[in-house]
C-alpha cells in the first residue's frame, strides 16, 4: 500500500510541474478567448504550500516562478511549449499544448519514470460535462483521470485579487479497488482567460494536503 501512495504521489508531481482552432496545432499568442497564453517571456509567480500526508506539523511554503519559453517540441502529433518552474534552486520544465479546445499539459517524472499528456481543460465543454484519461500507475491497480466541469463563467478571488472568466475543473486521480474506480486524489485547477491557472488545491483521500495560488503575472 506504501508503495502504491508514493506511487501516486509521483503523478501529483507531474500534475503540478506546473488550460480556438489553431494552425498546424501552433496556437496564436493571446488569441481571443484563450485561457493560456503562450508568448514567450510570460511569467507567473506562485505560492505554494504544501503539507505532508498524515503530518500535523506546518506546512512548507515555496514561491515558484513558471515562464513560457519559446522552445517547442512534438508529442504525438502535437506542438508543445515548453515551460520553465523555478522553485527554490531547483528548475523543472514541463510542456504546453492548445489544439481543437482542449489544453494539454505533458511532463515526464524521472522517480515515476513514466510521461503523461494531460488534457486538463476543454473551453468548449459545458457545466458538468466529464471526461476520463487512463494512466499506468507502477504497483497500482488500473487508474484513470477523470475531470469534470465544475464551473464556468465565474468570479475567483486568489489572494486579494479577483480574477473574471474563470473556469473550475476538477480532476479525480481514480485507481480501481473492489471492482469500482476511487478517488484517491482531487485537483481543483481554476483557469482564468488569457491568464491561465490562478489556483490548483489539492486533496488526499477528501483531506487538504496543497494548494498552489497565483501572485502576480505578467502576460507579454
Amino acid at each position: 500500500m506504501k508503495k502504491y501512495i508514493l506511487s501516486l504521489l509521483a503523478i501529483t508531481t507531474i500534475l503540478f510541474s506546473a488550460c480556438k482552432k489553431d494552425n498546424a496545432n501552433n496556437p496564436a499568442p493571446n488569441e481571443s478567448g484563450a485561457y493560456q497564453p503562450f508568448t514567450a517571456g510570460s511569467t507567473w509567480s506562485y505560492r505554494n504550500e504544501t503539507a505532508a500526508i498524515g503530518d500535523d506539523t506546518d506546512a512548507e511554503v515555496e514561491i515558484t516562478v513558471n515562464t513560457m519559453t519559446d522552445a517547442t517540441k512534438v508529442y504525438n502529433g502535437k506542438t508543445f511549449y515548453k515551460l520553465t518552474s523555478v522553485t527554490g534552486g531547483e528548475t523543472e520544465s514541463t510542456y504546453l499544448n492548445f489544439t481543437n479546445h482542449v489544453y494539454y499539459n505533458y511532463s515526464f517524472n524521472a522517480e515515476a519514470d513514466m510521461a503523461l499528456e494531460l488534457p486538463y481543460l476543454n473551453d468548449e465543454l459545458a457545466v458538468s460535462d466529464t471526461w476520463t484519461v487512463p494512466i499506468v500507475v507502477a504497483g497500482a491497480p488500473e487508474s484513470q483521470i477523470k475531470g469534470i466541469v465544475a464551473e464556468k463563467g465565474i468570479t475567483k478571488t486568489i489572494l486579494g485579487k479577483t480574477y473574471n472568466n474563470v473556469i473550475h475543473n476538477k480532476l479525480e486521480l481514480q485507481s480501481k479497488l473492489g471492482g469500482v474506480f476511487t478517488t484517491i486524489f482531487t485537483f481543483d485547477f481554476y483557469v482564468a482567460k488569457n491568464i491561465g491557472v490562478i489556483a490548483i488545491y489539492t486533496r488526499y483521500d477528501d483531506t487538504p494536503v496543497s494548494k498552489s495560488e497565483l501572485i502576480n503575472h505578467n502576460i507579454k
